[in-house]
């Protein structure tokens, strides 16, 4: 399953962490389980639902005592270490027969490390054992267009992988505004941003995700015996989580929208829609 969000903080990790225990949570974006946990305080206690960071690491550029400064570098640190250790764990993680769920949060931040890495591994063929680039190099401070295809397959290994292990992998996203062709008032067409929001990160999933949802909360009456609480002479309400089925490959799953969303939600409306 594949989770993505039209605005941050919509209980997309709250969504990700009912999915069958035990479960493991492999954190780049740090506090969103946090935010998360409390319902689930029974699992996180007994140990079947288990949590491991992997904070990014802090690029401060080479500090001159001399002077007091830091001067900013472009020579990526950290990144392809960092990415070793989450694959290295991620992948003892599919040889466990006892482990049901693998939540990676966020799979957008781990695209980026990926990229990242492979741009590590790059710069440091130009620079001498000191770390110093070499004569005649120019530094790489990105990737070519071309050069994606390598972060790229080593996402959809990720995937395959943990479908070849049977162990359901849960991969949220952050959302960021879609650009696409906008009329101007003048009459023109102009790539701006529709006011919509998409998945960031990995975004090439519809060949590999079963199932692809948008997180989203929108405001609800608060309802006492099915009656809504007034304030005056407006009702009072309060945020409530829904999620989008933008993708599945159950096809009469596609549109569907669930209210306060779960795994077993999900799972119950697939049962029912095959016939099971």
């Amino acid at each position: 399953m594949e989770s993505g969000a039209r605005i941050d903080k919509t209980c997309k990790t709250t969504l990700a962490l009912s999915f069958p225990k035990p479960l493991v949570v492999m954190e780049f974006d740090i506090g969103g389980f946090d935010r998360a946990k409390y319902r689930f305080k029974d699992d996180v206690n007994s140990g079947t639902i288990k949590y491991e960071a992997y904070p990014i690491p802090v690029g401060l550029g080479a500090f001159d005592p001399s002077k007091l400064e830091l001067r900013p570098s472009k020579i990526i640190i950290g990144m392809k270490e960092l990415f070793y250790q989450w694959a290295l764990a991620y992948i003892k993680h599919l040889q466990d027969p006892n482990l049901a769920t693998i939540v990676i949060d966020t799979a957008t931040l781990l695209y980026s490390i990926d990229c990242d890495c492979f741009l590590q591994e790059k710069q440091e063929l130009q620079l001498d054992p000191k770390g110093n680039v070499l004569p005649g190099e120019r530094l790489r401070v990105q990737l070519s267009q071309v050069e994606y295809k390598e972060p790229n397959t080593r996402m959809r290994g990720i995937i395959y992988n943990a479908k070849k292990s049977g162990k359901h992998l849960v991969m949220t996203h952050h959302a960021r505004d879609k650009y696409g062709p906008v009329l101007q008032k003048d009459g023109s067409i102009a790539q701006t941003s529709t006011g919509k929001r998409e998945r960031a990160g990995f975004s090439t999933l519809g060949d590999s995700a079963d199932l692809i949802v948008h997180t989203y909360t929108k405001p609800q009456p608060i309802l006492i015996d099915g009656k809504p609480i007034m304030d005056g002479l407006k009702q009072k309400t309060h945020l409530v989580p829904f999620c989008d089925v933008e993708l599945a490959g159950v096809l009469e799953l596609v549109g569907m929208t669930f209210m306060e969303p779960t795994y077993d939600k999900i799972a119950t409306t697939i049962q029912m829609i095959r016939g099971g």
